[in-house]
């Protein structure tokens, strides 16, 4: 998968992820003020509203929050025209149900602006 992102952000994100179990909602909200690098653990607002440490990853993530504060993304990217397919490459979900839930404030109007914007109209 890490030979396929297009970007050291994204190459960060997923190596986050896949470190550390964050879902989308936890890795949007991090910031670089949450990590603490000698004890190897990030603090994370999780399910709940309960904060709870996991693992901050490789040298790919540092290297990533020693220049910037956050992703710069949001979990209602796929408002933005985000296929599902990607939201949950990236979400780490093995079943597209997961990205339905999340993407439930999707509204018609939504879609119809992503379309134009997809179509030139």
């Amino acid at each position: 998968m890490l030979g396929h992102c297009h970007s050291e952000r994204d190459r960060a994100l997923i190596s986050l992820m896949w470190y550390s179990g964050m879902r989308v909602s936890e890795v949007a909200d991090v910031k670089a003020q949450d990590f603490d690098w000698d004890k190897g653990i990030v603090v994370v607002l999780g399910k709940g509203n309960k904060y709870r440490k996991a693992l901050s990853g490789n040298g790919e993530v540092r290297q990533w929050f020693s220049e910037h504060d956050s992703f710069e993304i949001s979990i209602h990217q796929v408002k933005s025209g985000l296929s599902t397919r990607v939201v949950q490459a990236l979400g780490g979900w093995e079943q597209l149900t997961m990205v339905e839930h999340y993407s439930k404030s999707l509204t018609f109007d939504d879609a119809l602006s992503i379309y134009h914007k997809v179509n030139g109209g």
